[in-house]
């Protein structure tokens, strides 16, 4: 799915040949990305983008195939054969094949047997089969092989994803490691081998339950469902139905690898620090010998026209909102270009006609509108939340209206040239990041696209006229639309997929496949760290006391970015963050709110604020206007009542829904109250009745305030030093000194009992959250602090996930880390989390108690993890805006500019006994508060009492209102 696909740059297709190597390729004139584009002789597409800014390259492998292409009788096949494509081959991942062959076809044969068969009580005796012989097949099975070895290349953000049309496998590795990468990828893809399926499997029965609790997944199914009666974009779900993934078939997950996972059907993307002729030749080395094979992919039918007006609900606790949706052509037509460019006048977050009509207006909580393009179909959606009072049915008719504008026509033709300015500027600010190279070509790959249209998109939308636009909504526009009203109330028909019985896996942390020994063995240069000198890389200067000036210039692009770091305090001062939100609906003596909204917009700059920052950017050509258009919006902003009234009503509003928000109870709430006790700075809220005392005069005076607090000012961008200064100084108005605001500090409470903190949610799954106070802040404990985390308690290869997923398969996610504090003064904490089925959560709590209180020892996994460790600082390169972000975390928590170095060097030196020593003396042993979110009708609440006290809360006593 694409989400607006627009590109920049005229573009003409030529062909060169690289003598050297001699392989074709293809470029773009004016790719601002400067991509090769090659094909292997058996069909395998390469996408290669050279960046220079760090020595890291983004791999993206794609496979163009996903859930659409999944037969209709075993749907989630396509996601749950990701997730098995990281568990090995014949070659590693085993350490007797030959043997472990045998018990998979046996498995293989059951799971056939356990699909075919109706008998309820005879299924559940042939998978007590498939668990015996699993358990059996384990034996054979060596952890996490594939996990081991990319996290000792120094990848980071290993993942991968399924979605309609695409599968995709992630990895960002050292520049140096890339040939490594290629031949483990070129045997990773070679073939499948399903190895720990049913643990596995019930891994993705627990994300499937994820589903459940997501009431945002359930809107966008039912929309779909609307949208494509037909088409498998509406007829199954990436994550499958659930009677599927009970019953799955091993043998058709083999067969479908078998179809779509071939060179013709797949694309390598690299984008960073990579030598072109060198990277084919490597690409051609190890994935030239796969063999290519026809595809033929799964038929689509096409949907009849939509003539009528469908509507749906669904049910959850979360906060009311409406979806509205209109099907359009796909990729390859001209609908995605009108249809890019119609969500845009309708909704940019500045200038558009739901913002101003609607958002600005205080007319709806929030809207918004915005186009998703596929292969075959792209729809145009529009969403909004109502205000109090406010039914969904008038926020849809609102929405409407707003269509209704478009085609009548009633908006600036300017408008056009200037959403074209904005998403070229945002497009060369996204290229700045290897991730958005790879991902944009990813795309371009899956939709069967020459890049040269990619390129030149925004070229061929600037020509599109006010007129043709108009004409093409009239057209497609009509009662031809889908509503989904998601309400806020009980989901009765909540599908869950109970936990199987299945005896935990015992893991082999300790062998080596003869893969992965030879893996090792592969020589790659070590990089060596460079460690930014703040003197030289980032200029400062005073332009009054305790107002200093921050510059770092921008190399890559003309854009610049201007921040004001605002005094940490004002963020706890409760009228603060109202005065912000204020300010976003009001206007001055020149201009009104609405004017100043498109005027920024017109010079391509946006503005954020919020209680702790200042944060503009946009074309360079505009920072002068911009600051100083600011400026007179932040100083001579105007009382308006009617917005008040509005922002005041809203306020109430969103309070509600926040209360409905799982991951707000939880994360904010929740986490806040065990670390601070009834008052925290999150549920420092003012009242309805302050709300309501409150004046217009007084929020004005705070915002014309702000910058009479000590603040820096940082700018990233094409002027010099002294221009910017100068800018600045002329622009950025302040008093003659400068103020402390007031500090408000709430004392972190000690954790020196057990307790559980437990909120009822109606939910199918249960989170925990689990903290634990340790010591004040210690910079000597961060090397250990960074080993421990990446071999105890996060990643694909940490002992957590290994333990409680792959092993016992007790939850989806878990994970464990110890924390620093952001601050001197703040305290050191070891958390966990845990998010899993009702039924087992005791288990994997037990489970994960006992990991924190006995930590194995795995030397090959902790070497593997302190060489991860050590290849991502030697790769790591603090550059652009991170370079002063980076110094002023160092000045807030008092750390020396050369700490980095130092944990570098303790991290190099340490040994598994150095962490065992740290692991006893900082997490063993330790009392915790508990933060539990569920369903209470369904908890085993004698469970939770025997981890420790039990205190249900009120959500008034966690929100404070």
């Amino acid at each position: 799915m694409i989400s607006k696909i627009i590109l920049s740059g005229l573009a003409f297709l030529l062909l060169h040949v690289a003598y050297a190597q001699s392989y074709s390729y293809e470029t773009v004139e004016n790719d601002p990305i400067g991509t090769r584009i090659y094909t292997l002789d058996n069909g395998l597409k390469v996408y290669l983008s050279v960046n220079k800014d760090e020595p890291r390259i983004q791999t993206y492998i794609t496979v163009k195939t996903g859930s659409k292409n999944d037969p209709s009788d075993v749907t989630g096949l396509a996601h749950y054969l990701e997730h098995m494509v990281f568990k090995g081959t014949s070659k590693y991942g085993t350490s007797n094949w030959e043997k472990e062959k045998v018990l998979l076809k046996k498995i293989s044969d059951l799971y056939e047997a356990q699909k075919a068969e109706k008998d309820p009580e005879k299924k559940k005796a042939i998978y007590a089969q498939i668990d015996s012989v699993s358990n059996e097949a384990a034996k054979y099975a060596i952890a996490n092989e594939y996990d081991k070895m990319v996290s000792g290349l120094g990848a980071k953000g290993t993942n991968a994803y399924t979605s309609h049309e695409r599968t995709v496998y992630i990895n960002d590795i050292p520049s140096t490691e890339l040939e490594k990468w290629m031949y483990l990828e070129s045997e990773r893809f070679s073939e499948l081998v399903l190895r720990l399926f049913h643990t596995e499997l019930e891994a993705v029965y627990e994300e499937f339950n994820m589903g459940q609790d997501n009431d945002y997944r359930k809107a966008y199914t039912a929309m779909n469902k609307l949208l494509f009666p037909t088409h498998p974009y509406g007829t199954q779900t990436t994550i499958g139905e659930g009677e599927h993934l009970k019953n799955p078939s091993m043998e058709k997950i083999h067969a479908y690898f078998s179809q779509y996972y071939v060179p013709n059907n797949m694309a390598i993307i690299l984008a960073g620090d990579l030598d072109f002729d060198q990277t084919i030749a490597w690409v051609d080395k190890y994935f030239g010998s796969m063999e290519a094979k026809e595809v033929n992919p799964r038929k689509m039918p096409t949907e009849s026209p939509q003539t009528t007006i469908k509507t749906t609900e669904v049910f959850g606790p979360n906060e009311e909102s409406i979806a509205i949706a209109y099907r359009v052509g796909g990729y390859h037509t001209e609908d995605y270009l009108m249809a890019s460019l119609i969500t845009s006048v309708l909704y940019n977050r500045q200038a558009g006609l739901i913002d101003l009509n609607l958002v600005q207006s205080q007319k709806v909580i929030k809207a918004s509108a915005y186009s998703s393009t596929m292969h075959d179909y792209s729809t145009i959606q529009l969403s909004g939340s109502p205000k109090e009072g406010q039914t969904l049915e008038q926020v849809k008719d609102l929405l409407l209206a707003e269509i209704e504008k478009l085609k009548n026509g009633e908006f600036d033709e300017k408008l056009l040239e200037t959403i074209v300015k904005n998403e070229r500027k945002d497009r060369l600010a996204q290229y700045d990041y290897n991730w958005a190279r790879a991902m944009y070509l990813s795309d371009a790959f899956i939709m069967e696209a020459d890049w040269e249209n990619f390129v030149n998109f925004y070229d061929r939308l600037a020509k599109v006229t006010k007129q043709e636009l108009v004409d093409w909504a009239n057209e497609h526009l009509e009662d031809n639309y889908c509503v989904v009203y998601k309400r806020t109330g009980e989901d009765k028909n909540t599908y869950k997929v109970d936990k199987p019985q299945i005896t935990p896996v015992e893991l082999n942390r300790e062998d080596q496949s003869a893969f992965y020994m030879d893996f090792e063995k592969m020589k790659s240069i070590r990089l060596q760290p460079e460690f930014v000198d703040f003197d030289q890389a980032l200029k400062q200067k005073e332009i009054i006391k305790d107002v200093p000036f921050y510059y770092v210039e921008n190399k890559s692009n003309d854009l610049f970015t201007l921040f004001l770091d605002l005094d940490e305090n004002l963020k706890k001062d409760n009228k603060v963050q109202l005065a912000i939100e204020y300010l976003s609906f009001l206007g001055t003596d020149k201009y009104s709110a609405s004017e100043l909204k498109q005027h920024f917009y017109e010079l391509g700059v946006q503005y954020y604020i919020s209680s702790s920052s200042i944060y503009i950017r946009g074309l360079n050509e505009s920072f002068e206007e911009a600051l100083t258009l600011f400026e007179h919006l932040l100083l001579e902003s105007k009382v308006d009542e009617n917005a008040l009234k509005n922002l005041i009503e809203d306020a109430k509003k969103k309070r509600a829904n926040a209360k409905k928000n799982k991951w707000r109870i939880l994360y904010s709430g929740l986490y806040s109250y065990a670390k601070y006790g009834p008052e925290n700075e999150f549920n420092n809220v003012l009242s309805d009745e302050e709300l309501d005392a409150i004046s217009g005069q007084e929020l004005v005076d705070i915002l014309h305030s702000i910058t009479t607090y000590k603040h820096s000012v940082f700018y990233y961008g094409n002027n010099s030093f002294d221009q910017s200064y100068a800018i600045v100084k002329k622009h950025h108005i302040l008093p003659e000194a400068v103020k402390s605001a007031p500090e408000m500090k709430y004392p972190e409470l000690e954790t020196d009992k057990n307790i559980v903190y437990f909120v009822d949610y109606d939910m199918v799954q249960t989170q925990l959250l689990m903290l634990s106070k340790a010591e004040e802040w210690n910079p000597e404990l961060l090397p250990s602090i960074s080993l421990f985390n990446a071999y105890f308690g996060s990643g694909l290869s940490s002992i957590v996930f290994q333990e409680i997923r792959e092993s016992k398969a007790l939850a989806y996610s878990a994970y464990a880390y110890m924390s620093a504090p952001y601050k001197e003064g703040e305290s050191h904490y070891v958390n966990a989390f845990i998010g899993t089925q009702v039924n087992k959560l005791g288990q994997a709590t037990e489970a994960i108690i006992e990991l924190m209180n006995n930590m194995p020892k795995a030397e090959i996994q902790f070497n593997e993890s302190k060489i991860a460790a050590l290849k991502k600082m030697e790769s790591d390169r603090t550059t652009k805006t991170e370079i002063y972000w980076k110094y002023r975390s160092y000045e807030k928590a008092g750390l020396p500019h050369d700490t980095p170095k130092k944990n570098y060097e303790a991290v190099s030196e340490m040994s598994l006994n150095d962490l065992e020593t740290y692991f006893n003396k900082n997490i063993k042993g330790r009392t915790y508060v508990f933060c539990v979110i569920g369903k209470k009708a369904d908890m085993d609440m004698k469970s939770l009492e025997a981890l420790g006290e039990v205190k249900e809360l009120t959500l008034e006593e966690i929100f404070g209102y």
